[in-house]
């Protein structure tokens, strides 16, 4: 049977769309790309729009807002090339969508009794990361270094926030949400990496795929936790 969420006509959109950004990344064709990437999150929010089941305003308003601050970080960097302010721009579009994010999370969190207890394993491996990252690309970020860190750790707490929002033994729609902000982590890892410290193979074909798959599933967990239809259906997979 299919996944219930591969019901929706957006998700298959979506889907197109990131096919073929990847595909145009691949084959080096900026062009057509000021198209598809823009896309990839109008395409989303309609899917939370149309899918939204029972999502209240003071949720669904931090989930299109981190949509919103995430189609202009996604244009600002299509031209950051052009103008050193552009990436700073996108950066500082994309710390707001992470603050929605979390705001997002947190909400979830403190709204889902018992509160989930928190998995300090894990806070304290995703620290070490952090840290070791930061270390590592310390000595090539210039006067980024600020801007950087700051980021850095808002976006490991989406991740932070993610994680322990849900009971992941019964809330199925926590690893949908956990694995997009793992992916959302890696792709912009990916992306420090190739502008700080050179480019790699396929790096920009890495970066959209861990990046558009990151978005997707944010947003169908997202989607999923509020939706009783698609919980149910779901469930019966």
């Amino acid at each position: 049977m299919m996944a219930p969420l591969f019901r929706s006509k957006w998700l298959w959109v979506y889907s197109i769309i990131l096919l073929l950004d990847v595909i145009f990344t691949a084959q080096q064709l900026p062009v057509p790309r000021y198209v598809t990437k823009p896309l990839l999150t109008v395409v989303l929010a309609i899917f939370v729009l149309t899918e939204r089941g029972y999502i209240k305003r003071s949720y669904l308003v931090f989930l299109l807002l981190a949509l919103f601050f995430s189609f202009w970080g996604d244009v600002l960097l299509m031209f950051d090339q052009l103008n050193p302010n552009f990436f700073l721009g996108g950066l500082g579009s994309f710390l707001l969508a992470h603050v929605m994010y979390i705001s997002f999370f947190l909400k979830i969190r403190y709204s889902n009794p018992p509160v989930p207890l928190c998995k300090y394993p894990w806070i304290f491996l995703h620290a070490a990361f952090l840290i070791g990252f930061l270390i590592y690309l310390f000595p090539v970020l210039g006067d980024l270094k600020i801007p950087v860190i700051i980021y850095a750790v808002t976006l490991s707490v989406t991740v932070q926030s993610s994680l322990h929002a849900f009971h992941l033994n019964w809330q199925k729609a926590g690893a949908y949400c956990i694995t997009g902000a793992v992916l959302f982590l890696l792709s912009d890892s990916l992306i420090a990496v190739g502008k700080f410290v050179g480019p790699f193979p396929a790096g920009g074909v890495l970066v959209m795929i861990t990046y558009g798959l990151a978005q997707w599933l944010l947003v169908a967990g997202a989607v999923l936790y509020f939706n009783p239809l698609l919980q149910r259906n779901h469930s019966s997979i």
